[in-house]
């Protein structure tokens, strides 16, 4: 018997984040390639984007809109105080990270299989809590974009 998974969950749930005004043409091809397809994570092509994040494409171009793709960061390692533009979903795929609010005064550890919802304009932090690299799956609406945030912690 299948089993709902979270990356099943997330596909689902990508489907209905998706700007108002796009016609079924664009939300297909938005989210669907021409054919079937199934990439090995040992063939994810890593690179570093404009704002030195270590990531991989699935769908989209993060840099023009809509967008799936996996995201490295070292272990013990975390991202300054920011924002995007977009709302976006996150899978942890390896390693324990944590997504938490300017005012938060305690990380929650995300292990394996948890995910978030960051919604776009928010401040936060995201860390890689784990001393070993974390790997994770992020979804979103809209281009990718880093706003810092000024920090008071």
């Amino acid at each position: 018997m299948y089993k709902f998974s979270t990356v099943s969950w997330l596909a689902a749930t990508a489907i209905t984040i998706l700007p108002t005004g796009v016609s079924q043409a664009e939300e297909a091809n938005a989210f669907y390639s021409d054919s079937s397809k199934a990439v090995p994570v040992t063939k994810l092509e890593f690179y570093q984007n404009k704002e030195g994040l270590t990531i991989a494409n699935g769908w989209g171009d993060p840099a023009s809109g809509p967008h799936s793709n996996f995201i490295k960061i070292v272990g013990g390692e975390g991202s300054t105080l920011h924002s995007h533009s977009s709302s976006y979903y996150g899978v942890v795929i390896s390693g324990v990270v944590a997504n938490e609010a300017a005012d938060s005064k305690a990380d929650q550890a995300l292990a394996a299989g948890s995910y978030w919802y960051q919604k776009g304009g928010e401040p936060h932090y995201t860390k890689c809590l784990s001393q070993t690299e974390c790997l994770f799956f992020v979804t979103s609406p809209g281009a990718f974009d880093y706003i810092p945030t000024p920090s008071s912690k």
